[in-house]
């Protein structure tokens, strides 16, 4: 796997149904070698907190070969990096493989997989549909947020590497698949919330969904 770009943004204001939003999913790509802290690539700040950036979503990434596949789905020619919003655009970072747990070196770096995107409306801004987040979210090809385990610096061009596999873990598609469409799945829930890696985030949405199903079990 290889960077084929770094994508960053402030938060910008923009007008959406005649209502004022301030949003950081407008990435642009940057040039040369970039700093990698705790928190994400310096230069690259999130408008909500509450749903972006963060120690356990620090960096997100997201697989160039799912561009071909939006094209294809929505009749349009997605060529631009940044497409959804990514940090790093890795030329195929497949959701089947990766696992929560994982770590990944690029550069001088170590990152994590902790979890995969939760669209929100803001896609479906960016994309110009507004029933893309649902169609994002069905499709499981979400990408994956990143903890930063050494902070360090990469640079695009520079490989990917999974340094370490997180072993009886699951992968980011199953994940977003008992998220979004196997709903009801109280087993591989109860999976999930046994994953030391994964976000407390996810596993909340897992126990609340639980209590919803009858299951206690877990709390």
């Amino acid at each position: 796997m290889k960077i084929l770009s770094i994508n960053i943004s402030e938060p910008k204001k923009i007008i959406f149904n005649g209502k004022e939003l301030i949003t950081s999913i407008y990435k642009k790509p940057i040039d040369g070698l970039v700093n990698v802290g705790d928190v994400g690539i310096d230069g690259d700040l999130q408008a909500d907190l509450k749903v972006h950036g963060g120690y356990d979503k620090a960096i997100y990434a997201y697989s160039f070969q799912h561009y071909k596949f939006w094209s294809e789905r929505l009749n349009q020619d997605f060529n631009d990096f940044g497409l959804v919003g990514e940090n790093l655009t890795i030329d195929n970072f497949n959701e089947k493989d990766l696992n929560i747990g994982d770590e990944i070196s690029i550069g001088s770096c170590i990152l994590q997989i902790s979890q995969p995107r939760i669209p929100c409306y803001k896609v479906g801004i960016k994309m110009n549909n507004r029933d893309f987040p649902k169609i994002f979210s069905q499709s499981c090809l979400l990408g994956s947020y990143l903890r930063v385990l050494e902070t360090g610096k990469f640079k695009s061009g520079d490989e990917v590497e999974i340094s370490k596999r997180e072993k009886n873990s699951m992968s980011v598609y199953d994940i977003s698949d008992i998220l979004f469409n196997d709903i009801k799945n109280i087993d591989k829930m109860k999976k999930a919330l046994d994953l030391k890696f994964l976000t407390e985030e996810i596993k909340e949405r897992f126990r609340e969904r639980l209590m919803k199903l009858g299951d206690f079990s877990s709390l």
